[in-house]
């Protein structure tokens, strides 16, 4: 093993043992005997369970264990989900459109079940719809589109022909934040809604102020109104006041919706439905709760948001009608239900009872426990990589965060192989007159994978715009990096 490891595995065991030290005191003061204790058997049972925590992969310098760190993409399987699901439901698997036999009568309840319990563990009523959506967070926002009427084709002369057709009082307006990932800010601007982009403000959050005062323009007045924001940025880690934004959004008439896919495996979410501060739609992805992989995207929304209840659904098929009339296509009865009629074919049945196990397991280990981890976790992480001049940490690093880091990598001032003279270099740190450029991106990650077995990813994380907020991106060079890469 090179030096260099070595010594990095002693500043490793040195960090783990620092945090255990910090977490015993925080457990102490926050919890007492017993509930301390118990709330830490269940962090070491998750952590067992763990499918691959010991996995090792070969690389250019010898084997490594293999560190997972790319959570915010997607989670880890668990034993405890697979063997539940091994043994209790694909024996008993059949297809949830009959309850006549045994195994249809089984996967119907445990679907049933699954659901129940996922829409009570969102804060979800009886006021809210709970759909599961294909490819995650991306098929849930797509989902909502399409049932309030926005969805659109991709050809863009058909689009333009069909945004002009709408009233000015039919057409959406449709605000997003600065931190969107690109699910949650393509599809809006292929979609007949008209989007109105909100920045960020002088401490690089939501910028409030700028929302209210769109909200406010005259322009969109007597328009329906959507905002779709992001609860976490998936970049920075940085939480974004949700019950601000939505009590901003109720007092001028709009509807808020939140993109929880990065932080609704740590966090708990509850609906509100109906209540000034609340939600009226949720996305979610839980392909990235831990035991997830394999599960579906959600949508929970307010009924009031659903506009086809005298149209088919929005996507037609087997188990969306209670009867197709063999003459008159008019005559078809589509279910009056909304999760009903919203769920056409054979629905992902092992798909979302998976996705409930892994809800029950955020359940299991607790809110508090889970902020207490990760407040250590951030808190230490983040110290360790500030002291380091070389590395810059981007995003505002005071305010509330998950422990998400974005960050920068500069060589030494001594390796003048990195060194320009020329001004405006991208995002560079000074150095009297030279500008050290950071190392690339993928660079680094490979160099985590391949001394360290560090599985982590470089990039902008399907947040490009945000990417341009954070390294100071300007118009022009944006198009210069365009450029660059239709030359690839």
């Amino acid at each position: 093993m090179p030096s260099l490891q070595l010594q990095e595995a002693a500043a490793v065991d040195e960090a783990v043992s620092s945090m255990m030290s910090l977490l015993g005191a925080a457990m102490s003061s926050e919890k007492k005997g017993s509930a301390a204790a118990a709330a830490e058997q269940r962090v070491e049972w998750l952590r067992s369970q763990l499918i691959g925590k010991d996995a090792e992969f070969d690389t250019p310098f010898g084997r490594r264990l293999l560190t997972y760190a790319d959570h915010t993409a997607s989670g880890r399987s668990l034993r405890y989900i697979e063997d539940y699901l091994l043994n209790e439901v694909l024996p008993f698997y059949g297809n949830t459109h009959t309850e006549d036999s045994h195994v249809g009568s089984k996967s119907t309840r445990l679907v049933h079940k699954a659901a129940r319990y996922v829409k009570r563990c969102m804060g979800g009523g009886a006021g809210d719809a709970l759909l599961f959506c294909g490819a995650g967070t991306t098929a849930a926002i797509r989902r909502l589109q399409e049932v309030i009427g926005v969805a659109a084709p991709s050809a863009a002369p058909l689009r333009a022909r069909l945004a002009a057709g709408l009233r000015r009082e039919e057409r959406w307006v449709v605000f997003v934040g600065p931190y969107e990932h690109h699910s949650n800010l393509l599809s809006w601007r292929q979609s007949l809604a008209e989007v109105v982009e909100v920045g960020v403000d002088g401490d690089g959050l939501v910028d409030v102020a700028a929302l209210r005062r769109a909200l406010a323009s005259p322009r969109y007045a007597d328009r329906p109104m959507l905002g779709s924001f992001s609860a976490c940025s998936n970049v920075t880690g940085i939480a974004v006041d949700t019950r601000e934004l939505a009590r901003v959004l109720h007092q001028h008439g709009a509807f808020a919706c939140f993109d929880f896919a990065c932080s609704g495996p740590y966090v708990k979410i509850d609906m509100k439905s109906g209540e000034v501060d609340g939600y009226d739609a949720v996305f979610l992805s839980p392909h990235k709760f831990v035991g997830g992989p394999g599960t579906p995207g959600i949508l929970l929304m307010n009924k009031s948001l659903y506009r086809l209840n005298s149209q088919p659904p929005s996507m037609c098929g087997g188990g969306t009608v209670a009867y197709v009339n063999g003459f008159n296509e008019e005559d078809t009865l589509y279910y009056d239900d909304i999760e009903e009629r919203e769920d056409a074919g054979t629905p992902p049945i092992v798909q979302k009872i998976r996705a409930s196990l892994a809800f029950w397991v955020k359940e299991y280990i607790g809110y508090e426990t889970m902020e207490l981890h990760e407040r250590v976790y951030s808190e230490m992480a983040m110290k360790r990589l500030l002291d380091n001049l070389n590395i810059k940490v981007l995003g505002n690093t005071t305010v509330d965060r998950l422990p998400i880091f974005s960050f920068l990598i500069y060589p030494p001032v001594e390796d003048s192989l990195f060194l320009r003279v020329e001004p405006g270099c991208y995002n560079s740190l000074e150095n009297k007159t030279n500008k050290r450029l950071p190392l690339h991106g993928r660079f680094v990650t490979k160099l985590l994978n391949d001394l360290f077995g560090i599985q982590a990813r470089g990039g902008c994380a399907c947040a490009g715009p945000y990417g341009h907020i954070l390294l100071d991106v300007n118009n022009e060079l944006s198009v210069r990096i365009r450029s660059a890469i239709l030359e690839v």
